[in-house]
């Protein structure tokens, strides 16, 4: 295939080959160029003016690979999709008082930013609210041209088919997960249950019931829509009976309690979110240490662990990530957060997450006692309108309050009776 030749042209297939590579470096070469030096000679599009835009114009975006910030804008009228400047820069480049960076070109871009106060003032004010974002949050937004205010982006965000905002199961859940006979969609009329066996991944292998059109085609283990893989006939894993990943994730997170707890961990990385103890550099830490200094290290770095003696012996004993960090709801079980994604999740180091619990205990204790106050006086309410009502039926005694001439029969001609004067002869 090397010497094949194409008419009219003196090039070997390696040649085409070389050619092709040596043009997609030439191409790597000038994105670096203009994105990882921040721009400047290497951008491939003028710069606008910052006094021609305004501050509602003004993108930024977070790059999922490297975490630096991009500048973007979009005039109205003018751009149909937000443009990119070309520059970028990370976070921790704009907090430096003096100029001692690593190369000529983030000098350059700093002073971009800097000398530019509509770039520099919307920069600032994204920095700030990026920050005050939850990690679960922070990647759903990543890699996408955002506008102040983030809270406004994440609400825009569009919602799956049974979880809206915040992650929550529309219409609340009080069960923690979902039962594998409900979380599926109803079994369409032209489509029957097949046992399916998968032979790899394991070394035992595995059988799952999956939903198969009578045309032989595949469905999607959540949302019962046809699977276009390569392998959905022959799935080998058991991700291969789901139509797409989101499917998939979202059928283990709301099956799986320890699937939830992987998942929160690839994000949070095992931080508490309220005391900011790094749990999972804990557990590095004193696994290898004796009990003693394992029970001196912890006393030092968690003080809060002092606090509840079963606690600090649970983890010194068997210093494991379970008995360091929780996966807590943010909004709890009991009011209606269960069968919820990641947005509804957070790391707690154990200490606060007993915390957490205590209060919500008490909370749910106070509310018990209001229910049980409110629905005594209900009842007492009750049975005084009863007692007032049979008191009305008893108080006329017969006879009373009626006049005793309506108890009397008027016979004409009787001796009992004396004639009316309003009588008049017949």
């Amino acid at each position: 295939a090397d010497s094949l030749r194409f008419e009219g042209h003196g090039f070997t297939y390696a040649r085409l080959k070389l050619l092709a590579v040596s043009q997609l470096r030439a191409a790597v070469a000038l994105v670096v160029t203009s994105e990882g030096r921040g721009g400047g000679e290497g951008s491939l599009l003028p710069l606008p003016a910052a006094a021609t835009v305004e501050a509602h114009d003004h993108h930024l975006k977070v790059s999922q690979y490297t975490g630096r910030i991009h500048l973007y804008v979009c005039v109205p009228g003018k751009d149909l999709r937000p443009r990119p400047l070309f520059e970028n820069f990370r976070s921790e480049e704009l907090d430096r008082t003096s100029p001692s960076l690593d190369t000529k070109n983030e000098v350059a871009q700093q002073l971009f930013v800097k000398k530019n106060p509509a770039y520099w003032e919307a920069t600032k004010t994204f920095i700030k609210e990026w920050n005050d974002l939850r990690p679960v949050e922070q990647k759903k937004l990543l890699g996408k041209p955002l506008q102040l205010p983030l809270d406004l982006e994440l609400y825009h965000l569009k919602e799956t088919i049974n979880h809206g905002c915040g992650g929550l199961l529309k219409g609340g859940s009080k069960r923690r997960v979902t039962p594998l006979t409900e979380i599926c969609r109803p079994l369409p009329e032209n489509a029957v249950w097949k046992k399916i066996t998968l032979y790899r991944g394991s070394a035992k292998e595995k059988e799952y019931f999956q939903a198969w059109t009578l045309n032989n085609i595949p469905l999607c283990k959540l949302c019962q829509t046809p699977c276009s893989g390569r392998i959905a006939k022959k799935p080998e894993f058991f991700e291969d009976l789901f139509c797409n990943l989101s499917c998939f994730q979202e059928f283990r997170l709301r099956t799986s309690q320890r699937f939830l707890r992987e998942a929160l961990f690839q994000i949070e990385r095992g931080i508490c979110t309220v005391c900011k103890l790094n749990c999972h550099r804990l557990v590095e830490c004193i696994r290898p240490l004796s009990i003693e200094r394992r029970r001196e290290y912890v006393v030092k770095m968690a003080p809060k662990f002092v606090n509840s003696r079963k606690l600090l012996d649970r983890l010194v004993n068997e210093p494991t990530e379970g008995n360091a960090w929780h996966a807590d709801h943010v909004v709890p079980v009991y009011k209606g957060g269960g069968e919820c994604r990641l947005e509804n999740m957070r790391t707690l180091c154990v200490a606060c997450h007993y915390n957490v619990t205590a209060a919500q205990r008490a909370e749910r204790h106070i509310t018990r006692v209001r229910a049980k106050d409110q629905l005594r006086s209900v009842m007492k309410e009750l049975r005084g309108n009863e007692t007032a009502k049979v008191n009305d039926v008893e108080q006329p005694v017969c006879g009373n309050g009626t006049k005793e001439d309506d108890l009397f029969i008027n016979v004409p001609g009787s001796g009992y009776f004396p004639p009316n004067e309003n009588d008049q002869p017949q």
